[in-house]
């Protein structure tokens, strides 16, 4: 049962990292369509996750709220997993021109308002690209506990009234 219960959510955390892969992609190609595209992955990836709870509570015979969500943080845990090594290699080796106009941005902004802060920003922009699947990681982490929660609800099954563990009923 584990067995297939982390086998299932590993395959199914992938195909929900895929979801957020190809948005990114599509951000980092059509940048004026930022808010818009981050939505349609919060819908896209709220329905695969409902989706795949379901499939998984109708292999059996009964299913909790704790049977569901966690199933759901599971398979976000290998989402956000996924997730983390993406943005690692979409800021370093695909994209790394990307995070540097963010981050010479974000310094122009710093410097505007002279607010270095005593901090040398020129360290800290070189290794963002390696902070960044933290960020990341901790992010879909957050979701991944709250998305549950609220969909486990719409997944479990009730246990019969005189169900009895032994086979009597």
């Amino acid at each position: 049962m584990k067995t297939d219960f982390w086998n299932s959510a590993a395959i199914n955390g992938l195909l929900l990292a895929l979801v957020s892969i190809i948005v990114m992609l599509l951000q980092t190609v059509l940048p004026g369509y930022g808010w818009v595209l981050t939505l349609l992955k919060l819908a896209a990836t709220i329905s695969a996750l409902l989706y795949f709870m379901k499939q998984y509570s109708r292999e059996q015979e009964y299913f909790t709220y704790g049977n569901g969500f966690s199933y759901g943080f599971a398979t976000s845990f290998c989402s956000a997993i996924a997730m983390a090594v993406y943005v690692f290699v979409h800021h370093t080796y695909l994209f790394p021109e990307t995070m540097q106009l963010q981050t010479e941005a974000a310094m122009q902004i710093a410097q505007n308002y002279g607010n270095t802060g005593g901090v040398d920003l020129e360290k800290f922009v070189g290794k963002t690209p390696v902070y960044m699947p933290f960020y990341s990681l901790f992010y879909a982490l957050i979701w991944g506990l709250i998305i549950p929660s609220i969909l486990a609800n719409f997944t479990k099954k009730e246990q019969p009234p005189f169900y009895d563990s032994e086979g009597d009923e």
